[in-house]
Formats: C-alpha cells, structure tokens, sequence
C-alpha cells in the first residue's frame, strides 16, 4: 500500500509513470522466458532452428540454400528483438517524463506562494518540492534497469547472431569444399 501512496504523491504524471514500469517489467519477463526458451540447448531454440533449415535446404543450389539460410537468420534475429524498441524508450523518456511531474509540481508550490502573497511558510514550500521531485525519483527508477536489460538483451542478440553466423559460415564451407572437389 506505501507504493501505491508513493505514486498518488507524484500525481497523475507518476501514474502515468507507473504504467510505463508496468509495461515495462512485462517486457522484461516476457523477454527472459523467451531467450531461456530459445536457448542453444533447447530443442527450439536459435541453433537447432538454423541447423534444421540447413538440413532442409541442404538439396539447394548453393546461392539458393544460402539465401534461405539467412533468411531464417533475419526471422529469428527478428524474434530476438522483438518490443527491445520499448525498453530503450522508456529508458530514454521515463526522466524526462519525471522532469515534467517536477516542474508541474514547482509551478504549482510557487503558484500557492504567489497567491498566498508570499506569506507561505518554508514547510509548506519545501513540503510541495519534495513531492515535486517524486516524480523524478520515479522516471530515474524506471529509465536505470530498463537501460540496463536492453542493452543485456542485446548482448544475448550479438552472442546469438555471432554463434549464428558461425553456424552458417560452416555449413556453407563444407559445401563449397565439396564442389571444389576438397
């Protein structure tokens, strides 16, 4: 219940702010159970795909079975980065997202000021800062660990694609030895 009261002190931007979190952890979940279920020894995962399409396409003309192959690289890198786009949003907009809850939160502090003909007290300013920089606090908190699982997520992707082109590059040579007569 204190989060909840955390939020409602922010005002309609942490609200606002809080959905953002709430999509946000879904897609880190949903990007976890994804690349533990692809994984390289799953029986779906990235590298037996691949193989599997080079057995598939293993009667192909060379240039053909290449273009297949990397056509099933391109499909899965898509998977792999499927709503990575979201993360690094609302990593790059959640602060400034805060930022406008801070300055709508000290306009409204100075605004009881001035209408109170500059007879506030200290508490009173201080007391409408402080929920004014709520808001900040909250946009930093989601833009810190969305950051840093998009850029784990790409880290998974490069090693992914590198085992990936690995794959590809020897299976494509093994067949270029045999019509090289090797």
């Amino acid at each position: 219940m204190e989060f909840f009261n955390f939020i409602n002190l922010g005002g309609p931007i942490n609200w606002c702010l809080f959905v953002l979190l709430c999509i946000c952890i879904f897609q880190c979940v949903e990007r976890v159970i994804y690349f533990a279920g692809s994984s390289e020894k799953k029986s779906r995962g990235f590298s037996r795909r691949l193989k599997d399409k080079c057995r598939e396409t293993e009667k192909l003309p060379h240039l053909q079975r290449k273009k297949e192959l990397e056509r099933e690289c391109s499909v899965i890198n898509t998977e792999m980065n499927r709503g990575l786009w979201f993360l690094n949003f609302s990593g790059a907009v959640s602060p400034s997202i805060g930022l406008l809850g801070t300055i709508v939160g000290l306009i409204s502090s100075f605004k009881g000021m001035s209408e109170s003909g500059g007879q506030m007290n200290l508490n009173d300013l201080s007391g409408g800062i402080w929920v004014a920089m709520i808001t900040t606090e909250f946009g930093m908190m989601i833009s810190i660990p969305s950051l840093f699982f998009s850029r784990l997520f790409k880290r998974i992707i490069e090693k992914r694609n590198l085992k990936m082109s690995y794959i590809i590059e020897d299976e494509l040579s093994d067949i270029e030895g045999e019509t090289n007569g090797e």
